[in-house]
């Protein structure tokens, strides 16, 4: 960490990929921060959002604490949430998909990740995993969508096709927690999942904050 972090924020890594045209690891204030197309993908504020929404929901459940539990996370970014998961349930088995490679490498070299235990890291387009998941009967007692590229919430994550198979690999008794917006065109989009998600799952509720807008459901 450098000392000039406490001044002004320092740039410590910029790429680009097939995925995002514009990467970036700021470091503020001895902390690293993950900008994606000038987007915050990881780091104080993303962490303190996902903090929030746990809390509104109800999460973690202690009567799970126990529990050897498989954990899905849809989109690794910096791997704020996994941390957050890890501290929740200390035991749980979780694996994070990210369709870009630099995301995964990022979230190693740079937040932490390649030294969680019990954490498995794999390349991968969230609908494909999911469908693969769902022909090898695999599930899963937790489930985290957080899929986006920048500023942009790929379009299948609202469709009911997609939600569907989500709950096909969702334990008896898992729940699942998505991250959306809900500004600018993703206001009725929000609208869209929300009635998506009450006419599949029988409990569902949400949280909003800042410019986001988390769903929780209960299967």
């Amino acid at each position: 960490m450098h000392w000039l972090s406490y001044l002004f924020p320092q740039a410590i890594f910029r790429a680009s990929s097939k995925y995002n045209h514009d990467i970036r690891v700021i470091e503020e204030h001895g902390k690293y921060k993950l900008l994606v197309n000038g987007s915050r993908q990881s780091g104080a504020y993303i962490e303190m959002l996902w903090k929030e929404a746990f809390k509104s929901f109800g999460l973690p459940q202690s009567h799970l604490q126990e529990d050897l539990l498989q954990i899905l996370v849809l989109g690794v970014a910096g791997g704020t949430v996994i941390h957050l998961l890890r501290e929740m349930y200390s035991d749980a088995l979780i694996v994070g998909v990210d369709i870009d490679t630099s995301m995964i490498a990022i979230g190693r070299t740079y937040f932490g990740l390649s030294d969680m235990k019990n954490v498995t890291l794999l390349q991968g387009d969230a609908q494909r995993f999911v469908a693969d998941a769902r022909r090898q009967n695999v599930r899963y007692d937790a489930i985290v969508v957080d899929l986006f590229l920048g500023r942009t919430i790929p379009s299948f994550v609202k469709n009911p096709s997609f939600l569907f198979l989500l709950k096909s690999i969702l334990s008896r008794d898992g729940w699942m927690v998505m991250n959306y917006l809900r500004e600018l065109e993703y206001e009725k989009q929000s609208q869209t999942l929300e009635a998506s998600l009450k006419k599949i799952f029988s409990n569902v509720s949400d949280f909003s904050i800042v410019r986001n807008r988390f769903f929780s459901v209960v299967q």
